[in-house]
């Protein structure tokens, strides 16, 4: 789902992506960075969190969004190169390669997806066995999800329980779960592990 005019302005803003680089700098702790080259950013706005990932550790890095408008921000603000690449893309449907990539990072977006169980889907095929997703999302309540799932069409609505199990059988597992942030609901950092 595309977003409004002042909700872009709020996720390219500087303070946002600062504040996504210190969930990927206390999250990215728990992972084995040395088998790690190529990593996909789904919903990677202006593509500061990718160039940052790889400018400080010299990773492959794709930035995909599905808003055409956020990857010519990307492009215009990043300096992308053979290694640094920004794709318009829907996330439900990645023109990927099965198990191309050794790290995915999720940060606020999955509640921006209508279909988010095929957005999981895509990134079971495309993360490679042994490979990582950085996760960092809203979750409702059980009692909330299941009140609005069906009232609301245009953004994802579930719990922290329906992600975890919609991952668990692609044998896509924790490894390190920070206690959840409240706000309105609660934010998840998770970083789950493929087997």
């Amino acid at each position: 789902m595309k977003m409004d005019k002042l909700e872009k302005k709020f996720v390219n803003s500087k303070t946002h992506s600062q504040q996504n680089i210190k969930i990927l700098e206390r999250l990215i702790k728990h992972i084995k960075l040395n088998n790690i080259k190529n990593v996909l950013e789904i919903g990677c706005g202006a593509g500061i969190t990718a160039a940052y990932m790889h400018d400080k550790y010299n990773m492959n890095v794709i930035g995909i969004d599905v808003d055409s408008e956020q990857i010519t921000i990307a492009k215009k603000y990043q300096k992308e190169n053979q290694r640094l690449k920004f794709i318009e893309s829907d996330a439900r449907d990645l023109s990927f390669n099965n198990q191309q990539f050794d790290m995915i990072l999720s940060f606020f977006v999955m509640h921006h997806i209508n279909k988010w169980e095929k957005a999981l889907n895509e990134i079971n095929r495309v993360l490679k066995p042994n490979g990582y997703l950085i996760f960092y999302d809203i979750a409702f309540s059980r009692f909330t999800s299941k009140l609005f799932k069906n009232a609301v069409k245009k953004y994802g609505v579930y719990s922290i329980y329906d992600i975890l199990a919609n991952l668990d059988k692609y044998k896509i597992e924790p490894v390190f779960r920070e206690k959840p942030h409240w706000a309105v609901v609660n934010n998840y950092p998770i970083v789950f592990q493929k087997k």
